[in-house]
């Protein structure tokens, strides 16, 4: 009896301890889950609506770096898009630090290159600062580490850019043309081989060899129809090219010719970003002033004067908003660190309770000690032998055992008649399918009769509303109903997040979406 309840008190102790620890973390954890769905929402919106991807990231209630943890990289690249497609200079480079800072710490490489290009950009273009260079050779290294090609294929490009802003033109073309193939072989996403073709048709232009400028235009303006790039991207290329034709012709007194691409950029210049559109304003006020045309003139010299003021403003805005920011940063951080210390406090506590107990049983109850001991390495051999146990069956029960189960749970989910209950299912199905994925390629099952098998209903129905999708466009488009993120997805298809990306803009595409103003994931889920 007296060994059984000093035992008792033992392990109660323990329960009681293992119980508030956990607590902690699960709490913590089940908090910060919720929102980072928000944090997908807003990648779905970032490239073509800024306010929407904004208004979702907005949401996520402060602090956000308890809130997402380990998900905050993700989370400041978003914000840094979204004041990039809001013209927020000032607050764009301020969010490429914050995602540098967390992708280092979270280990994310593909985040890490990215920002460090994004800063080396900003540093050298906009401040003229060669310290900028250091940026650069970071994301060769982070893009190394992640083996992305595409960005590697990016950072390869800068030299070019940084020649053709010091005007080493020529330089700049030789740069481009020994890589010019290169950057029209990357498939799966057309913005090098367009980032290519503008710099040449911009390094012609101010060479005054427009034979060859409007050669690269015309090849870049071709790429409008290409899928793997976004309409606005694409709009926002041609809007620098047509303002640099239009300063060159300036240059050269060809005012028929300077106007003409001013009309253009006009046209299409809903998409301009702020230095675009102080160089529109400045090449019209020149074109104006050298045809006596003073009223139109100083109609754009009104509108680069508000221009500037806005401008200004934002840039005080943007300095108070990030100013409080940092502020409130070191007030969260301060009661997450107060919060740290009283858990950590308690649990020393409780750990001195449960040492004290100890002590007890072992002074008073030596006997107990020694049975415990045995317990204990019976308990110990009882697990190895039950492990060794559980390996054995699974070796016996073999890959065409593994198949069949798989299967048997394929048809169990398809009798499931709660859409939100099956696609739960089916993640933790696919995840288990995604541990087991060499074993199952190497008896070369079909992943499409797989998943065919989940929701035959689903594939019927997209396969007989869009029959112009392929086999691979409609496994994506059955993931993304499922609930999966794109990293998910670009691992169970063993591809690139971008290149899932690109997939995803290209199906919403061939759908017809965009003019519609719906999501492909709204669109899919209603199907």
């Amino acid at each position: 009896m007296l060994v059984n309840r000093c035992r008792d008190i033992f392990k109660s102790v323990v329960f009681i301890l293992f119980f508030l620890c956990t607590s902690f973390s699960f709490g913590q954890h089940k908090k910060s889950n919720g929102f980072y769905r928000l944090i997908d929402s807003a990648d779905i919106y970032v490239s073509e609506n800024p306010e929407i991807a904004q208004h979702f990231l907005d949401s996520i209630p402060e602090p956000v770096i308890s809130n997402i943890e380990g998900q905050l990289a993700e989370y400041y690249q978003l914000k840094a898009l979204v004041s990039d497609g809001l013209n927020e200079e000032a607050k764009k480079f301020h969010y490429f630090m914050l995602t540098l800072k967390y992708a280092k710490l979270e280990e994310n490489h593909a985040i890490a290159g990215m920002a460090s290009l994004e800063l080396f950009y900003n540093t050298y273009i906009n401040k003229n600062d060669t310290t900028a260079f250091k940026y650069l050779k970071d994301a060769k290294i982070y893009y190394t580490l992640d083996n992305n090609t595409n960005g590697l294929a990016e950072v390869m490009q800068m030299p070019a850019y940084v020649e053709f802003y010091k005007t080493n033109y020529k330089k700049s073309n030789q740069l481009i043309l020994e890589h010019l193939e290169d950057y029209k072989n990357i498939k799966d996403d057309g913005y090098y081989y367009m980032y290519a073709l503008f710099m040449l048709s911009n390094n012609y232009t101010h060479l005054h060899d427009f034979k060859n400028a409007h050669k690269y235009l015309n090849l870049l303006k071709d790429l409008k129809n290409d899928n793997t790039i976004s309409l606005s991207l694409h709009t926002s290329h041609l809007i620098t090219a047509y303002n640099c034709l239009a300063e060159v012709h300036l240059e050269r007194k060809a005012m028929d010719s300077a106007f003409y691409y001013l009309l253009k950029v006009r046209k299409i210049g809903k998409l301009m970003n702020n230095a675009d559109r102080e160089n529109h304003y400045t090449f019209f006020i020149n074109y104006y002033e050298s045809i006596a045309d003073i009223d139109n003139k100083n109609v754009y010299v009104d509108s680069l004067k508000y221009l500037y003021e806005q401008n200004l403003k934002e840039t005080i805005n943007a300095s108070v908003q990030i100013n409080d920011e940092l502020l409130n940063s070191e007030h969260q951080l301060a009661v997450e660190t107060e919060k740290k210390n009283i858990n950590r406090n308690f649990i020393l506590g409780l750990l001195g309770v449960l040492l004290v107990v100890f002590v007890i049983i072992i002074l008073r109850y030596k006997t107990i000690k020694k049975r415990l001991q045995s317990f204990s390495k019976q308990n110990k051999e009882f697990s190895y032998l039950q492990t060794n146990h559980e390996k054995l069956k699974v070796k016996v029960h073999g890959l065409e055992d593994y198949l069949t189960n798989v299967k048997k749970d394929i048809k169990q989910i398809s009798t499931i008649s709660d859409m939100a209950e099956q696609r739960t299912e089916i993640k933790k199905l696919y995840k288990n399918i995604q541990n087991n994925s060499t074993t199952l390629l190497n008896k070369g099952e079909s992943h499409i009769e797989l998943i065919n098998e989940l929701n035959v209903e689903f594939f019927n129905k997209i396969n007989s509303i869009h029959p112009e999708l392929n086999h691979s466009e409609v496994i994506i488009c059955y993931y993304i109903f499922t609930g999966f993120k794109n990293k998910e997805i670009a691992a169970f298809l063993n591809s690139s997040e971008r290149a899932v990306e690109s997939k995803r803009y290209r199906i919403s595409k061939k759908m017809s979406l965009q003019e519609k103003g719906i999501s492909l994931v709204d669109y899919l889920r209603n199907i």
